[in-house]
């Protein structure tokens, strides 16, 4: 009776159950008291106050209590500690930005159990920079400021800006970068003044720097060549033993030796003194990759179905950066196969000549042709911009399933312009591109049939901000084949739309006049591509297009001839290669019996 009435005082018809219930209770209480104390507190942080987003994004990266958000600390006084230690830091990268006036209160508020902080900013008045003053201490020649002329928008510095501590330091480094392409590669600065004005708000700046003796270039020493000759490098070297010192050919001479392919790494330094001749000792140390390479891989697509190609390339013959490559190339429509030697810098720098054996096979449905040729092309770069080649080409053809089938000697003479600003060849997000190819030929066995196939594109692209995350780019193309007739060009050689490039929803190849529902070809033609081009992240982007055109069977464009059209969205995937390309295209002007609904087309690099 006594455990009885003890467990309905406790609220349970037997005396065990409260006891159990207590003593659950206080486990529960020890287990999750110590779980809470290690979870730490967590937290909101909001900046009021910043003046513009740059300098938002640059406190946010040097502020503890957003850095440190996913480690939150095990108490409020912590929390305290965290925010109190983040105030220098933030002080800092404000006066980096020009507030040096700015002050920094850092709140923290307790809300129905959530914490919110608050980094309230009051900048204050930017500071401008007011005068930039660089005073160079020359020791040949011996007069002050008569060794090189530095203009300050050279070097980025704009008076009456604000005084960003960044540009000036690149200011700075600017500055002995210039002197540097002067002759002066050992300049130092001896002395940097700064001085803040509380009155006006404006900052001056003063730089002492001592250029040190006037330099040539001086004997150079390669370090780390295995199987490239010591030759292929001093043909890559900008520069020239005795010649007054330029960083620019030292640059210049590492993209070219880095872009060879031959080399994983390039260094170029110099010594740290300049010998009692006058000369600067030079260094080049470089790491080579290996030279042979095997390739082989898969694809499809629904133009050329299942796809392998394989192939084989040396490209150290001689141990002068001369390469020779095999490649095979085989899918459900085309099959190829290529040897190429590449003799770069061939009689002259940025001038290549290339040797290329190909043997083709394609069945499509505007003809099916075989083809074996040999040709020999001189390639050369003038600047940054421009480049041209031309060669000669010997071609025996086959075609047959078409209009007009024929077999065809052809010598053929390949001449190509290019002059393009755009600032890359896989993804351009802004400059302008035009090419123009002519191509005179005609079929030995019968000297009738003379032809010349010409053909002008232009391309731009504009990005629209400073992120260039959205760029509008748009292609147009003609192109016409001044001819003895239709039947004097070969049906494989006349303009026929539906590619990679132009009118990319309709059958590859078929766009033209059509007889009996196959496609004749053309002599003239005229396609325009236009792409919006957006990054939605760092490695994904989307592209929605618009593609329209038409081919001609008179040499020039008429009025009547229909134009076709085609849409659709593209897929980018950004990797260390390139983007990666695959594009899904509609006909809009579909025909019957021909085209399908839809085609998808992948590859590496943008459209154009």
């Amino acid at each position: 009776m006594h455990w009885k009435k003890i467990a309905r005082e406790m609220g349970s018809s037997y005396p065990c159950a409260a006891m159990i219930r207590r003593l659950t209770l206080c486990a529960f209480l020890y287990a999750t008291i110590p779980l809470a104390a290690a979870s730490g507190i967590s937290y909101t942080v909001d900046f009021d106050g910043v003046p513009d987003g740059k300098t938002l994004r640059a406190l946010k990266m040097a502020s503890a209590l957003t850095a440190l958000k996913k480690r939150p600390p095990a108490s409020i006084n912590a929390l305290r500690y965290r925010a109190d230690s983040d105030i220098p830091e933030l002080l800092k990268v404000l006066h980096a930005q020009g507030y040096y006036e700015a002050r920094v209160n850092i709140q923290i508020q307790e809300m129905f159990g959530h914490i919110h902080v608050l980094v309230a900013i009051d900048p204050g008045k930017r500071y401008k920079l007011e005068d930039f003053a660089i005073h160079l201490y020359c020791q040949s020649p011996a007069q002050p400021g008569a060794c090189c002329t530095i203009d300050l928008e050279e070097i980025g510095i704009y008076l009456n800006k604000p005084a960003v501590a960044e540009t000036i330091l690149d200011g700075e480094l600017k500055a002995l970068q210039r002197l540097a392409q002067c002759g002066y590669p050992l300049a130092t600065v001896e002395e940097r003044e700064i001085l803040a004005d509380g009155k006006t708000k404006t900052l001056r700046v003063q730089l002492d720097i001592k250029t040190g003796e006037r330099a040539n270039f001086g004997p150079t020493t390669v370090n780390g060549l295995n199987k490239v000759r010591p030759r292929y490098i001093e043909q890559k070297m900008e520069w020239y033993e005795k010649e007054i010192y330029d960083s620019r050919l030292v640059e210049e001479t590492q993209t070219r030796l880095i872009d060879s392919g031959l080399f994983s790494s390039v260094f170029i330094s110099h010594e740290d003194q300049i010998a009692p001749n006058g000369e600067i000792a030079m260094r080049i140390d470089v790491e080579e990759t290996k030279h042979q390479s095997v390739n082989i891989g898969v694809s499809y697509q629904t133009v050329f179905g299942p796809g392998i190609t394989f192939g084989w390339a040396n490209r150290n013959i001689g141990g002068m950066g001369r390469s020779l490559s095999f490649q095979g190339d085989a899918t459900r429509i085309k099959q190829t196969g290529v040897a190429t030697y590449l003799h770069p810098d061939f009689g002259r720098i940025n001038q290549d000549m290339l040797v290329v054996g190909e043997a083709a096979h394609q069945a499509i449905y505007a003809y099916s042709m075989r083809s074996y040729n040999i040709m020999n092309r001189f390639e050369r770069r003038c600047g940054k911009h421009f480049r041209w080649s031309i060669a000669a080409m010997g071609e025996r053809l086959y075609v047959t399933e078409s209009v007009h089938n024929g077999n065809y000697w052809l010598l053929e003479a390949p001449l190509f312009l290019r002059w393009s600003s755009a600032n890359s060849l896989l993804n351009p997000t802004k400059g302008f591109t035009v090419e123009y190819t002519a191509t005179p030929a005609f079929n030995t066995s019968d000297t009738s049939e003379l032809y010349l196939t010409q053909q002008v594109s232009e391309s731009s692209y504009l990005p629209l901000g400073k992120k260039e995350h959205v760029v509008l780019a748009q292609m147009l193309t003609f192109g016409t084949i001044w001819s003895n007739g239709l039947n004097a060009v070969p049906v494989s050689k006349r303009f026929l739309g539906g590619s990679e490039e132009d009118l990319r929803g309709y059958r590859y190849r078929t766009v033209s006049p059509l007889h009996h529902h196959k496609p004749i070809g053309g002599r003239s033609a005229i396609y325009a591509s236009f792409e919006m081009r957006l990054r939605v992240s760092e490695t994904i982007g989307l592209v929605p297009f618009f593609d329209i055109g038409s081919v001609y069977l008179t040499q020039l464009p008429t009025a009547h001839e229909k134009w076709y059209k085609s849409a659709g969205l593209g897929f980018r995937y950004f990797s260390f290669m390139g983007p990666f390309r695959i594009d899904l295209a509609f006909p809009l002007d579909r025909r019957k019996g021909i085209d399908r609904s839809y085609k998808v087309l992948a590859s590496i690099g943008q459209t154009f």
